[in-house]
């Protein structure tokens, strides 16, 4: 484990061990907390740093997931919300409603996560960093109108998280950026 993983790690024990004292202030905190180690693990795998969970309708923790970009094998769809939403459909398949759902993730859905997360009907969609290069939903108004109509009952927040915990879900993410990105771009035609 390199050191800056095992820095944030540290960090994030460190966070949990003092989780009561940030509630009040931050009541996405535990929340944060929970997808920045799921995005910690995709780090571990060789995957982007993102992290996802699910709550139902009582606030109860329905699923984490993570990126799986690359491991175990390279699937391009296989993004943290996608996970998610994938395992979710797939053994929920009575769930019509998912206005009482509420899903966290480490980072700002991109466009294509945004589109599936509308098409979903999560009630809402709350995310800990910020990601202005590639993120979405600070730019949602450029949405086909179609899928403006569509997520109009939804609601896509950042989180009420400290800033710390706002750092580190963005640090974690930065983490194999570069080196995943050269992966990336190989897999492109000569």
């Amino acid at each position: 484990m390199n050191n800056t993983i095992k820095k944030i790690k540290e960090e994030l024990e460190l966070f949990q061990a003092n989780i009561d004292s940030r509630l009040d202030d931050y009541p996405d905190e535990q929340i944060s907390l929970y997808t920045c180690q799921e995005a910690l693990n995709a780090v571990m795998e060789g995957n982007y740093g993102v992290g996802c969970v699910l709550l139902g309708p009582s606030g109860d923790i329905v699923l984490k997931g993570h990126n799986q970009v690359f491991y175990p094998y390279f699937r391009s769809d296989r993004h943290a919300e996608m996970v998610v939403m994938d395992i979710f459909e797939d053994s929920h398949q009575e769930v019509l409603d998912m206005s009482g759902y509420i899903l966290h993730c480490s980072l700002e859905p991109c466009p294509m996560c945004l589109a599936r997360l509308i098409s979903a009907r999560i009630g809402t969609v709350k995310y800990v960093a910020s990601d202005i290069d590639g993120g979405m939903i600070h730019q949602a108004n450029k949405l086909p109108k179609n899928f403006i109509r569509l997520a109009k009952n939804q609601s896509f927040i950042q989180s009420l998280s400290s800033p710390d915990i706002q750092r580190i879900a963005s640090e974690i993410f930065f983490l194999n950026i570069n080196e995943l990105r050269e992966k990336l771009f190989k897999r492109l035609p000569i």
